[in-house]
């Protein structure tokens, strides 16, 4: 394998109290947007609502059609240009599912712009009620992602846990079958309660069963979601469906990257134990896999560039979060994951639980 760096030596861990500093500023500035504007910019897939691409023959502004939805009488509405400047997105924000909405549009577009024709390319509307279920679901996605990676990195890093494991899988069956009970229940506490419990159950489980490398998983997978979604507040960029299928497949990027240090590690403390300390090993570890985590990320890195450049108005905010990710995800690895298997074995582990082998 190609290395870039020969016998690298860097302090990784002992700046790991400065990086996470860093890491709870940007997440707090995130949170903190969020608390300003109400909570994320949810899209319409979320919120309810119509997306309306136009084609107009000839240029038209985005102020001039916005002028145009105010005459027409729309309150909550967004106008944005893609392609060119013939091209126009308009997606409106709708308390009721109204079919007859787009008649007052068209009525008003056809007074103000009657040397202008155009056509309408594509009309998404989206009921309040199938909205909501939407971010639900959204939401529980995440959190089965969630689970499901304990659940993996338990079984791959401390099989000797057989008991805890089977508690976690069973756990995470049961969460699947209780978060039906909301579309039954119909009530949107439910769904709250069921993420905070499972929260609460999972911590639990790994304080319990002391599933050291699990939990310092989650916590990078933590961050890198909880970094991409603050920064796209900050930004003022919406959550759809889109950012959600991006989020998963950060969730699955970072863990890998995670699982080659953890790897790296398990086969390294039981040699050197004896010689240097655990965050000595752990850095020693992430310096060895340095040229590959690199080389694994600036490719990555790279393809997403080039969405987020050259890709149109649709794919550019999938590309956004998975740039974010990727590199929140190549940082959490390394100033996340492994302070907190550090922070995490030190407090509540035992200097042997580390060195067992396990079946990878």
């Amino acid at each position: 394998m190609i290395e870039i760096f020969k016998n690298p030596n860097y302090q990784f861990i002992a700046l790991r109290y400065k990086a996470i500093i860093i890491s709870l500023i940007v997440i707090g500035l995130g949170i903190l947007s969020m608390i300003l504007r109400g909570g994320p910019r949810y899209g319409i897939d979320f919120t309810g609502g119509a997306a309306i691409t136009f084609s107009f023959e000839k240029d038209i502004s985005a102020e001039e059609v916005r002028q145009a939805l105010r005459q027409a009488g729309i309150q909550s509405y967004e106008v944005t240009h893609f392609g060119d400047q013939k091209h126009v997105l308009v997606r409106l924000q709708l308390a009721e599912t109204n079919q007859n909405y787009l008649t007052p549009i068209q009525q008003q577009l056809d007074t103000m712009f009657a040397g202008n024709k155009y056509v309408i390319d594509q009309n998404d509307l989206v009921g309040p009620k199938i909205g909501t279920e939407l971010r639900e679901k959204a939401l529980l996605a995440l959190l089965f992602s969630m689970i499901g990676m304990i659940i993996y990195i338990s079984v791959r890093f401390e099989a000797e846990s057989f008991f805890g494991v089977l508690i976690t899988l069973i756990f995470g069956l049961l969460v699947l079958a209780a978060s039906s009970l909301r579309f039954v229940l119909n009530s949107d506490i439910w769904t709250i309660a069921l993420i905070l419990f499972s929260i609460v159950v999972v911590g639990y489980i790994c304080l319990k069963f002391n599933f050291k490398y699990a939990v310092g998983a989650i916590a990078a997978l933590i961050h890198d979601v909880m970094v991409t979604v603050g920064l796209f507040s900050i930004m003022d960029k919406e959550i759809n469906l889109t950012i959600i299928a991006a989020l998963l497949t950060i969730v699955g990027y970072s863990i890998n990257d995670t699982i080659v240090i953890f790897d790296r590690i398990r086969e390294e403390y039981p040699k050197e134990r004896k010689r240097l300390s655990l965050p000595e090993v752990i850095n020693n570890c992430i310096n060895h896999t340095l040229s590959r985590t690199i080389i694994t990320s600036l490719t990555v890195f790279f393809v997403v560039l080039v969405l987020l450049i050259f890709g149109g108005e649709v794919i550019r905010p999938f590309a956004l979060a998975l740039f974010i990710g990727v590199i929140a995800g190549t940082y959490s690895t390394i100033y996340i994951a492994a302070p907190v298997l550090i922070f995490w074995q030190e407090r509540y582990g035992t200097g042997a639980e580390i060195t067992r082998k396990v079946t990878a």
